[in-house]
């Protein structure tokens, strides 16, 4: 009976598949178009070398087959469980992206606070890692609809120096190194992951 019951299903699946194609064909599309439609069309310069958006897409040079195929898998119980999953996700990514932000903030607080100094021609001199603002935050969608976030900012490394290890501490830092920074995330489990 479970296996009749699933059968039934994959049928009803590829049937509504072959059905969505064949009503989104472009021959079918032109076969329900009016009459002054195909004749205005076919009046215009016979000899044109002007190309139909179908001829140029690459969807238009898939067989039916293939597009039956495509289509059968995005209707997948799993693949549309990991469309649900990506709304939820690309949703939530934004409120993500600031929390990391925040994160970023905090650690670079916390990079200032620990400065080991060393000793160089009798000034104190240290390095610390800062970041910029995310400057990016984007959600995607893999191609076989897992759900991907990734974020960008700018990524700092500055130097101070001063006579002291509290002057050193109040002198404005001078920007050493400056790193353009990509994270990549996935979503798991109701939450996005690092």
């Amino acid at each position: 009976m479970m296996s009749v019951r699933i059968v039934g299903i994959g049928t009803a699946v590829a049937a509504l598949a072959l059905a969505a194609l064949i009503e989104a064909s472009p021959g079918c599309a032109q076969s329900q178009a009016p009459d002054d439609a195909v004749s205005t069309s076919s009046a215009s310069a016979p000899d044109s070398t002007a190309l139909t958006a179908t001829a140029v897409s690459p969807e238009a040079k898939k067989t039916l087959g293939q597009k039956v195929k495509a289509l059968v898998s995005k209707l997948t119980p799993e693949r549309i469980k990991r469309d649900i999953e990506f709304r939820k996700a690309s949703a939530l990514f934004p409120d993500f992206c600031k929390h990391w932000e925040q994160d970023l903030h905090e650690r670079e607080v916390l990079n200032r606070s620990k400065l080991k100094f060393v000793e160089k021609d009798g000034y104190e001199t240290a390095t610390y890692t800062a970041y910029g603002k995310v400057a990016a935050c984007e959600s995607h969608q893999s191609k076989d609809g897992y759900s991907i976030g990734k974020l960008t900012y700018e990524e700092f490394t500055y130097y101070v120096v001063g006579r002291s290890e509290e002057e050193a501490r109040q002198a404005a830092p001078k920007t050493v190194n400056d790193l353009r920074t990509t994270e990549i995330f996935r979503w798991d489990n109701g939450k996005w992951f690092y």
